[in-house]
Formats: structure tokens, C-alpha cells, sequence
């Protein structure tokens, strides 16, 4: 009994020198807190506006009122090495009105709150384990619709050995997401379980070697609906080694399985092997074979590609390549074969004055051949990037099951709000409504059904030449570019209507210091939308004693499209500057300006934003206002002007 006090007494020695030793902002005996931060926020806004549709006139004012409370704390026990904790909480209430002269009033009150707890038990040894549990809920009153209720909790952990001949990794994470409407009793639940394990091998120094598994395991259940299960299993092995000492030719492959059984069952294998290997005199080949197998009852396709570049360098200006493309792919409603040839030839040079000449010349030839009966099909997540509109691939869609989502799928963007859809012969044009939710250049997700055409086979000719100047370091850059597309050997196309293009383009821009300035010219000739194109673009920014930030963006776009009676323009400016009095203080003014003229999408709109921020004993003191004019179609008016408050209170100790 002696001997077990004695050895009590010096593990609690140990464990209090040890503690001494840590840098620890309190330490309980073998608790001790490492840091604790976090912030208190309250804020507050007031705005009020007109919205006028089509002669109906509302006006609105909104008040708001918002604040939040953030901890965060890391701890360890004993010491850093053995177990570190982590909690971060917070709760953030928050109330909005909106009163109208024409519509109901609306009150909403929200209130968030989380709690995330996580542990790490061994950080820095060769065995690690780690654990987290989050919870987060909220409840939303609104007036005169219902309440919703949010609740989730995730929670898992992680297995990690560390070992230089075969490290693994293990982690379990399960989700359980709920939100129910409190005065209808309608829920909707969603749970998924996610297994993964990794294990990652070199034999020497030029390979590596990934074999990675994961297990999906998700239920979702809406209301008055059946509940959708899918249960996944998934396999990747990844390998990559290099084939020489210079470490210039690599060699890569990637394995991909997925087995998935319950309401959507399919199996899926994907191959993909990867050569680049460097010849003598200056030779290169880079060359890739892909398969890919899906098999969803009662549909099944198999795809063979294989692809290869034989590349040449001649000295530092001359690259030249011959490619050779080939694609198989069989489906159960029909067989459709791709080839390509095509040769690419890039000459780079320098030249007097600091010039650059770079001039490219790229040929390719594609066969296209496909068998099959006139089929409907369903195209899901097709992706497109909308810079205005864009044309979508396929000829005689059914317009009315056009939907289009953001990249997260979350959101679903509403024809006439976000964009709207136009006829150009057999296809079919998305064009995007300025002030709408989809921003300009961003990736965009298409579902939609279609009729594909059968049996048919064409030659596709694509030529493309570009040339570039630029002197005194890129002070003057000169391009020109043509882009020509066209059509041989057709047979039994007749339900397809191929594009026809010639384009070219050419501008020019300075540049100075940080300031851009250009215009260029676009004539597109094609069979589907043909036009003419005038763009003249700006960009500056710089700063001004390091007091005084500012940015400029300005673009003005001139298109005639024979189809339409009056031309389109569009125009944007965007400018923002900051001026900073101290370390502390700093002002933001911020304004824009979109216009555009043309059939059926005239719109004026401008905004203007400005913040002021500064730093008092340890208070973080936020004062701004926003103000939105906004005319569409003449019928269609809002505007809006703002102001908010808001105090945040941050500490770190």
C-alpha cells in the first residue's frame, strides 16, 4: 500500500512539473487552457424603399436587429502530447421586420445556436485518435406562415497511424439533420453514415501508392413521401511513379469502383492511365487510355478513349504536336464513335523593344458516327459557364422541364427572375437577367430532356489561329484571332442542325503600371446565332501612399444580331476606394453601374455602399449605408436605401 502512494505521489509531481512547463493561460491540476477567444456582436439596420410592377405601387420598410455571442477554447490534459480539447460555441438571435403599404406585413425572428466538442488524443505521437461532436440548431418564427424548427448532430472520430512503411488512416462521421414545421407537424430528416480508410505505400523513392475505400450509408425522409435509401461502396487505388532519375517521365493510374444499392442502384468502374515519357532529340509522348462502365437497370454503357501527343521542341521558339484521338462509346440505346486527328504548331520569339510574338495554328478533324433509334433523354447536371447567354448543346429540348441549379444544387434559379429562355431555330438560348441571383461568368447546372436523333455520321473540321504582339514589356499587346468550324461527309443529319462558324476577333490593349485599357472586335459568323461585337474594357488599381486603395472596372459591349430589330449593349462600371486615417479607422465607398438596351431586356441599375470602420478600447464600431436603384423594362422599379450599425466585441486570451 506504501509503495502505491509513493508512486501516486510522484505521477502527480510529474504531472504538475510537466503542466509548470506548458505555457497554459489556467491551469486546474491537470486541466489546462492553452487560449480562449471568441467575439460579442449586436448590430442593427433600417432601410426603406419602392417597388413598383406594373403600375402597382409598394413601398417597404425593413428593421433589423441582430447580435451574437462566440467562444472559442483550445485545452490539453496533462500536456499538449496527450490529450488536447477543443469547445466552440455560440448563440446568435436575431429579429427583421418588414412593413408594406400593399402586401401583408412580415415579422421574422430567428435564433441560432452551436456547440462543437472535439479531442485528439496523442496529436503528435505515431498513433493518433481524434473525436468530435457538433451540435446546431435553429428556430425560425415567421409571421403568418409557421415556424421551423432545425436541429443536427454530427459527431465521429479518426484512427491515425503514422509509420514510414504503411501509414492508415480510418474515420467514422455520421450526420442526423432535422427540420420540422412546428404548426403543420411536415419534417423532413436526412442521416448519412460515412466510413473511410486510406493506406498509402512507397516501395522506393519514385513512387506512391493510395488505396483508399469509403463507405456511404444515407436515408432522406420528406414528408407525406417514401423515404429514399442508398447504401455505397467505394474503391480507389491510385498509383504514380516516375520512370527515370531526372524524374521527367511519370507514369500514373487511377481505379475508381463504386457498388451503390437501394432506391437509385447502379454500379460504376472508371480506369484512367497516364503516360508522359521524355524521347531523345527533343521528342515527347504523352499519351492517356480511360474507360468507364456504368450500369443502372435497365440502361448500360461502356466507353473506351485513348488518346496520344507526340510532341516536338526546336529549340526555345518552335513546339510542334500530332494528336490522335479515339472514343467508343456503347450504350443500350445506341453505339457512337468519336475519332480525332489534329496537328498543333506554337512558335514563341523575342523581339526588339522587349517584344513577344507568339503566333499558334491548331487543325483537328473529328468523325463523328452514331447508331441508334430516336430516343429521350434525360440530361442531369450538365454544367455551362453564363457569361450573358450561352446556347445549349442539344437541338428539340423540351423547354418546359428546363431547370437550372447553382454549383451546390441548393439553389434552383427561376425562369423570368433569373434568366430567361429564348428559340434560336432548333435550340435552345438561357440569357441571364442582370440583378437576378446568377452573377455574371459563373458556372451554372442544366436538367433537361431532349430528343437525340439517330442514326447519322459527319466530319467535323476545326481550325484555329492565333497571333499576339506585345512590346516594351507588354505596354502595347496586339492579338488576332480566327476560329473556324465545318462540316464534311454528312450522312442522314438532316434532325441535327450543325453549327456553322467563322469568327474572328481582334483587339489591342495598354498597359501601364496597374492600368489596363483595350477594345476589341468580334465578328461570329455562324449558321445558329451570328453577330457583331464591339468591347471596349478598363481595369486600375493602385494606392496612393499606401492611405488611399482604389479599383476601377469598366466594360461597355456593343452587339447586332441580325435576328433583332435593335442592337444590344451593355455596360458596367464597378469602382471601390479606401482610405485608412490610422491603423484603426478605415472608410469604404463602394459603387457600380450595369446598363443594357435591346429587345426586351433594357435595364439601368446602380448601387452604392459605404462603411466605416474603426477600433475603440477593444470595441469594433461598423456604421454603413446601401442604396439600389433599379429599372427593368420600364415597368419594373425598385429602389432602396439602408443604413446599419453593428458593434463586435473580440477578446483572445
Amino acid at each position: 500500500m506504501s509503495h502505491l502512494k509513493i508512486l501516486f505521489a510522484i505521477t502527480i509531481l510529474l504531472v504538475r512539473v510537466e503542466c509548470f512547463s506548458q505555457q497554459s493561460l489556467l491551469s486546474l491540476g491537470l486541466w489546462n487552457i492553452s487560449s480562449l477567444s471568441g467575439e460579442l456582436k449586436v448590430g442593427g439596420l433600417y432601410g426603406q424603399g419602392d417597388i413598383n410592377t406594373y403600375g402597382i405601387d409598394n413601398k417597404i420598410k425593413t428593421t433589423n436587429y441582430y447580435g451574437g455571442l462566440l467562444v472559442n477554447s483550445n485545452s490539453y490534459i496533462w500536456t499538449p502530447n496527450f490529450l488536447t480539447v477543443s469547445v466552440d460555441g455560440g448563440y446568435y438571435p436575431e429579429s427583421r421586420q418588414d412593413l408594406y403599404l400593399v402586401s401583408p406585413n412580415v415579422y421574422n425572428a430567428i435564433n441560432t445556436s452551436k456547440l462543437h466538442l472535439g479531442a485528439t488524443l496523442f496529436p503528435r505521437k505515431v498513433i493518433t485518435l481524434s473525436t468530435y461532436l457538433n451540435f446546431d440548431n435553429s428556430y425560425d418564427s415567421r409571421e403568418n406562415l409557421t415556424d421551423i424548427r432545425t436541429n443536427s448532430k454530427t459527431y465521429g472520430g479518426t484512427f491515425a497511424y503514422r509509420s514510414n512503411f504503411l501509414p492508415l488512416t480510418l474515420a467514422y462521421n455520421q450526420s442526423d439533420w432535422d427540420s420540422k414545421e412546428v404548426l403543420t407537424g411536415r419534417d423532413y430528416r436526412y442521416k448519412q453514415n460515412n466510413i473511410e480508410g486510406r493506406l498509402t505505400k512507397s516501395f522506393r523513392k519514385k513512387d506512391k501508392n493510395d488505396l483508399l475505400y469509403t463507405h456511404h450509408d444515407y436515408t432522406t425522409q420528406d414528408y407525406s413521401l417514401n423515404s429514399i435509401r442508398n447504401v455505397s461502396d467505394n474503391l480507389d487505388l491510385q498509383d504514380g511513379f516516375y520512370l527515370d532519375s531526372s524524374r521527367r517521365s511519370h507514369y500514373n493510374s487511377d481505379v475508381f469502383g463504386t457498388v451503390q444499392r437501394g432506391t437509385d442502384s447502379f454500379k460504376n468502374l472508371r480506369v484512367s492511365e497516364n503516360l508522359f515519357y521524355q524521347l531523345p532529340h527533343h521528342l515527347t509522348i504523352n499519351g492517356n487510355y480511360s474507360y468507364y462502365y456504368i450500369e443502372q437497370m435497365p440502361e448500360r454503357l461502356q466507353q473506351n478513349s485513348f488518346n496520344a501527343l507526340l510532341g516536338h521542341q526546336l529549340f526555345e521558339s518552335l513546339h510542334s504536336g500530332i494528336l490522335f484521338e479515339y472514343n467508343n462509346a456503347l450504350e443500350s440505346s445506341y453505339h457512337e464513335t468519336t475519332d480525332k486527328i489534329g496537328i498543333d504548331l506554337s512558335y514563341t520569339k523575342k523581339t526588339f523593344a522587349n517584344g513577344l510574338l507568339n503566333i499558334q495554328y491548331t487543325y483537328n478533324r473529328e468523325f463523328e458516327k452514331r447508331t441508334s433509334s430516336d430516343v429521350l433523354l434525360q440530361i442531369l447536371n450538365e454544367q455551362y459557364t453564363l457569361s450573358d447567354r450561352v446556347l445549349l448543346k442539344r437541338p428539340y429540348i423540351d423547354q418546359s422541364t428546363i431547370v437550372v441549379k447553382d454549383v451546390t444544387g441548393t439553389i434552383i434559379y427561376q425562369q423570368g427572375l433569373d434568366y430567361i429562355l429564348t428559340n434560336i431555330g432548333d435550340f435552345t438560348e438561357i440569357q441571364r437577367i442582370p440583378g437576378g441571383l446568377i452573377a455574371n461568368n459563373v458556372s451554372i447546372y442544366v436538367f433537361y430532356t431532349a430528343t437525340q436523333p439517330g442514326n447519322y455520321n459527319y466530319d467535323i473540321n476545326l481550325n484555329f489561329l492565333s497571333f499576339n504582339y506585345s512590346i516594351f514589356n507588354g505596354f502595347l499587346d496586339i492579338y488576332y484571332r480566327v476560329n473556324k468550324t465545318d462540316f464534311d461527309n454528312i450522312h442522314n443529319a438532316d434532325n441535327l442542325l450543325l453549327n456553322y462558324v467563322t469568327e474572328y476577333l481582334s483587339g489591342a490593349s495598354i498597359k501601364y503600371k496597374t492600368a489596363t485599357a483595350g477594345a476589341e472586335y468580334d465578328d461570329y459568323q455562324s449558321n445558329l446565332v451570328p453577330y457583331t461585337m464591339m468591347r471596349y474594357f478598363l481595369t486600375w488599381q493602385s494606392n496612393i501612399r499606401e492611405k488611399i486603395l482604389f479599383s476601377v472596372n469598366a466594360n461597355w459591349r456593343d452587339y447586332k444580331i441580325p435576328t433583332e430589330i435593335t442592337h444590344r449593349e451593355y455596360g458596367d462600371l464597378n469602382g471601390m476606394v479606401t482610405y485608412a486615417f490610422d491603423t484603426k479607422s478605415k472608410i469604404d465607398f463602394n459603387v457600380g453601374y450595369q446598363s443594357q438596351t435591346g429587345q426586351q431586356i433594357n435595364l439601368n441599375f446602380v448601387m452604392a455602399r459605404a462603411k466605416f470602420t474603426t477600433l475603440y478600447r477593444h470595441l469594433q464600431f461598423v456604421v454603413g449605408v446601401d442604396y439600389y436603384d433599379r429599372v427593368y423594362l420600364e415597368n419594373q422599379k425598385t429602389d432602396y436605401l439602408g443604413a446599419y450599425v453593428q458593434i463586435i466585441k473580440k477578446f483572445k486570451y
